[in-house]
């Protein structure tokens, strides 16, 4: 069979391409080379699904490194143009001057690429740039092939539901993130994917970064009573935070889940296994005068930089929040769910700010 490097951008726009390059005689080799993800977390996941689909068919797959910010460094000053315009072309350029390359350097004659698969993408971008990086090393070609014409679009949508391959909605990049449009189900799915691919050590990490702008944030500083949250795994993680600074003096309220609402209960050093999920929560009695609280730690599934706020779906927090209108409600989330814009409806309560 003929030798062939194909760059890869993830799993939904390779599996026809490699399926049709099997049944005509050629063995690709994977190269992932994907600097322009984000957050890190989205390019794990789609790492993770290449590798699944070229492992179950006996396929080597390269890894290349993972470098945002050289990736951010090559499309300076093109932040602000539009999809399929000059930043893409950049972006490709990169790219694919890596795979070439490779191949160069890997006794590889011709490399392509599985970004001509995507709706996202212009064809003559992804030619220009292929033809430019192939051009840097003697003898090398890159194939032009459309891989969305005869049929290989059509097979595309198959393939994705025969393998279940977690399927983005964006390119990849930041910038091409903000022109994504999740409704509340297919953000909280994605969500729940992103994280379930932190380890805890990037989970107590990020969980730090966040307590610490917290800690140089006004209305932290200024609150001596403080409703809070007893973390869960996939949440910005809270118990060392509250016993920090319990113990110099700050006040802080856990809520409990009674039927279908949260009901407030102080917190004094013991937990006890809550009712319905089991989530850690205070001994005691409910705490029925609230007007001492003047900041509120709002955990989430999603928020975006308006303040936007999306839970878990069962409205816990929206039904607490109108209880406590004088005060402050921060946002509380990991950098993967910072989305551009959440899907909400008029029962959201909205954040003054997230951290």
């Amino acid at each position: 069979m003929n030798r062939v490097l194909l760059h890869t951008c993830c799993a939904p726009c390779s599996g026809a391409i490699i399926e049709w390059m099997l049944a005509n005689g050629y063995t690709p080799t994977i190269y992932y080379c994907n600097p322009n993800i984000y957050p890190y977390e989205e390019y794990l996941i789609r790492k993770e699904e290449c590798t699944r689909y070229a492992t179950g068919l006996g396929l080597e797959i390269v890894d290349a490194d993972y470098d945002h910010a050289a990736w951010q460094c090559c499309i300076a000053g093109l932040e602000g143009e539009p999809e399929r315009g000059a930043r893409c072309l950049e972006c490709f350029r990169m790219r694919l001057l890596s795979a070439a390359r490779y191949a160069s350097e890997h006794g590889f004659k011709t490399f392509t690429s599985t970004l001509d698969s995507s709706r996202w993408k212009r064809h003559d971008q992804i030619v220009e740039a292929g033809q430019w990086a192939a051009a840097q090393f003697p003898g090398l070609t890159f194939w032009d092939k459309n891989w969305r014409q005869g049929g290989l679009q059509e097979r595309r949508s198959e393939i994705i539901r025969e393998q279940d391959f977690y399927n983005q909605r964006y390119c990849g990049c930041e910038f091409s993130m903000q022109a994504m449009h999740d409704d509340k189900k297919m953000a909280r799915q994605r969500i729940k994917r992103l994280i379930s691919v932190m380890t805890p050590k990037q989970k107590a990490e990020q969980s730090a970064a966040v307590w610490e702008r917290l800690e140089q944030n006004d209305a932290f500083r200024k609150a001596t009573d403080i409703l809070a949250y007893w973390s869960m795994d996939d949440e910005v993680q809270t118990p060392a935070f509250i016993e920090k600074w319990t113990t110099v003096g700050k006040r802080f309220y856990l809520p409990s889940i009674q039927g279908d609402d949260l009901i407030v209960k102080r917190y004094k050093g013991t937990l006890k296994p809550g009712e319905q999920f089991g989530i850690p929560e205070p001994d005691g009695e409910q705490v029925s005068d609230l007007s001492p609280i003047t900041l509120i730690l709002v955990p989430g599934r999603a928020f975006d930089a308006q303040g936007n706020r999306m839970g878990r779906g069962r409205g816990f927090y929206d039904r607490l929040l109108p209880q406590l209108p004088n005060a402050i409600k921060a946002g509380v989330c990991f950098d993967c769910q910072k989305l551009p814009s959440v899907p909400t409806d008029e029962n959201d309560i909205k954040m003054d700010f997230v951290i």
